[in-house]
């Protein structure tokens, strides 16, 4: 679970259950911070950047590291407003093989769970508590 807190006067704070916080802000605040499309781009990328590893480790795979850029286009014109697209790209450091790129590259987008949860679209509940 997250839990977000907002009190006035102060930025947005994100906790995760193990208690690590992260500050959460917009263009329109003079706070450090991610907005909620960073967040979004970022969940992204690093749910494709495990299953990358998994298949790394798996496969015994001789790759010194690769690095991932997550973009996202916004709807300028959808109502309710929400996101075009998200383009990624992941660039692999060392001498790897086109066979193994593809492969690499299809299984993160085959087996990102937060991908596959935007392309197919997830029931977004509101739960009012006291």
């Amino acid at each position: 679970m997250i839990t977000l807190k907002k009190q006035k006067d102060h930025e947005h704070k994100i906790t995760n259950e193990r208690g690590t916080e992260s500050i959460a802000t917009s263009s329109r605040y003079p706070v450090d911070g991610f907005s909620p499309v960073d967040y979004l781009c970022s969940s992204v990328g690093i749910c494709m950047g495990l299953t990358v590893d998994a298949i790394i480790e798996r496969d015994q795979l001789e790759i010194d590291g690769y690095t991932i850029e997550v973009s996202a286009t916004k709807d300028a014109d959808a109502r309710p407003s929400r996101m075009e697209k998200l383009d990624v790209s992941i660039v692999f450091e060392g001498d790897v093989d086109e066979k193994t790129r593809n492969k690499l590259e299809k299984s993160a987008k085959r087996g990102c769970t937060i991908g596959n949860t935007i392309e197919h679209g997830v029931p977004v509940n509101l739960i009012t508590k006291s």
